[in-house]
């Protein structure tokens, strides 16, 4: 296992447009989700191929995807930030999501996505955060479309319920990014 550096920020409310996959995980008895690669990178793929075919009018230059699990529900949501004016075609479905403070650890390839969940979720126990959501995945632009740079992480709450990071008072108020 790797020693890896976590960092908090705030990732900023947005609309995506988004693809739903519902059967991606299966349960241990004790309710933990494990993931199916296999799917999951099916449905990566199909949303990918849209995402290309379609060139949605994005929303925001610095995040070219997300995943986002719901824990509960034990589905996944692949999306893209989108323009508030724009609506995508079908298949896509849209949505607001909220955003929060994002304690998050990189992960260079996809094979390290569950070791860099794992450290961030260690992280956040060790600094008295808790999860306020299931795993996110946010992808940033990168050139080299072989690679799959993401963030690994997950929204948190301080213990109390409180925001570590507070939202900007404007959506034109610079973002706090990397706190560590």
């Amino acid at each position: 296992m790797t020693d890896r550096r976590a960092w908090l920020a705030r990732l900023p409310e947005m609309r995506i447009a988004y693809f739903e996959l519902a059967d991606g995980y299966s349960r241990t008895p004790e309710g933990v989700l494990i993931p199916d690669w296999d799917v999951i990178g099916a449905h990566w793929d199909a949303f990918n191929d849209w995402r290309v075919r379609t060139r949605p009018a994005l929303g925001r230059i610095d995040i070219a995807a997300l995943g986002i699990t719901d824990d509960e529900k034990g589905t996944l949501r692949t999306g893209v930030p989108i323009r508030g004016d724009y609506s995508p075609p079908p298949p896509a479905r849209t949505a607001l999501f909220t955003g929060g403070s994002y304690a998050y650890v990189y992960a260079d390839n996809f094979d390290e996505i569950d070791e860099a969940a794992a450290a961030a979720r260690r992280w956040i126990e060790a600094n008295g955060f808790h999860r306020a959501s299931g795993l996110i995945e946010a992808y940033k632009f990168h050139y080299n479309m072989d690679q799959h740079p993401c963030d690994c992480g997950y929204l948190v709450l301080n213990a109390d319920g409180t925001e570590p990071i507070a939202a900007p008072s404007t959506h034109t108020s610079p973002l706090p990014i990397a706190k560590a």
